[in-house]
């Protein structure tokens, strides 16, 4: 066998060994900013007011999910949010879940079935997307 061909099968083997163990530690820091501010109000990348729900991966990226309390929306997690709780006035981030609650349609659906079917309505929309965390319907 060649000795540049197997020295280049190394190189190959080191490389894919270095970005699994990269894309670990990603995985393992977006679940935990996740852990620490689901369910939170924020602001997206495109400046849209939204509540931080899940990350998702769609085979070629990482992804925040969030709702906005008709659309998910999935953001590219290479880019930041923006949390608003503790860095805007309580009484204001409160009046955000109080309209939210009376505003977002997984919150004022009438029976605990029908926020069920709508739920799973407005996930099973993300073909080939696969969620890495739980998807956090809870104001917070």
């Amino acid at each position: 066998m060649d000795v540049n061909f197997v020295h280049f099968k190394e190189y190959i083997y080191a490389a894919q060994h270095t970005i699994i163990k990269i894309m670990s530690k990603v995985i393992e820091r977006l679940k935990q900013e996740w852990e620490e501010h689901k369910g939170e109000f924020i602001l997206t990348q495109s400046h849209t007011l939204a509540r931080f729900i899940a990350i998702g991966d769609d085979g070629d990226d990482y992804y925040y999910v969030t709702y906005d309390g008709r659309e998910i929306t999935w953001s590219s997690a290479v880019g930041k949010l923006i949390y608003l709780k503790g860095k805007i006035d309580d009484r204001d981030y409160k009046s955000l879940i109080r309209l939210a609650k009376q505003n977002h349609w997984d919150q004022i659906e009438t029976t605990p079935e029908s926020i069920g079917n709508y739920r799973k309505f407005i996930t099973t929309h993300d073909v080939g997307n696969e969620y890495l965390t739980d998807i956090c319907w809870d104001l917070n």
